[in-house]
This record gives C-alpha cells, structure tokens and sequence, in this order.
C-alpha cells in the first residue's frame, strides 16, 4: 500500500522539529577544577562571587562546580569566604602557581 503524501510530510516536520531542537541544545559542558583556577587567575587576584559569575564562567553543571569547588577548597588552591548564597572564592599562594603551570606558554 502505497504512502499518503500527508503521512510523508509529517514525517518530514517531526524529523525537521527534532534537527531544530538539536541546534538549540546548549553545548556540553566541559569545564573542569583547573577552568576554575582559570577564570580565577584572570581575575586579578580579586575574590569572584560563586554564583553566578563563577559558576558561569567556568562553563561546569552545577553539581561539577560544586564537587569542583569543595576539592580545590580542601587541596588548598583556594579560600571560600561569605555568608551562604553570597560566597566568594579566591586563589591563595598555591592556587595561583598552580594556575600558572596551567597556562599555556
């Protein structure tokens, strides 16, 4: 039995609804702790808030950047300061060599 031309095209608008979806998709997330000394190291040694600058910044899921952010706190690479909701963090001495070894020359 032969195919309906109506069949054939909603066919075509469901295959060309999904291509469009996928266009609009955010991209991967790829950030990883070292995306954080980063962003931080470009800061100017300045204290960054959290969220959302940070966590943005370092292109992470929440849940990474939070896993990412209690390591680095307790490996020493850097300080967290505030009122919860309101954190900062900051690089400390080691933070920022580690960062630098980071860059690429």
């Amino acid at each position: 039995m032969a195919q309906s031309k109506a069949d054939s095209f909603t066919a075509y608008l469901e295959a060309k609804q999904r291509s469009e979806k996928a266009k609009k998709s955010p991209p991967p997330t790829g950030g990883t702790a070292f995306s954080i000394l980063a962003v931080l190291a470009g800061n100017a040694g300045q204290p960054m808030p959290l969220t959302p600058d940070l966590q943005a910044a370092s292109g992470m899921t929440f849940t990474g950047f939070a896993d990412a952010i209690k390591h680095l706190q307790a490996s020493g690479y850097i300080t967290v300061v505030g009122d919860p909701g309101s954190e900062s963090a900051q690089l400390t001495a080691l933070g920022s060599q580690v960062a630098s070894l980071a860059q690429p020359a």
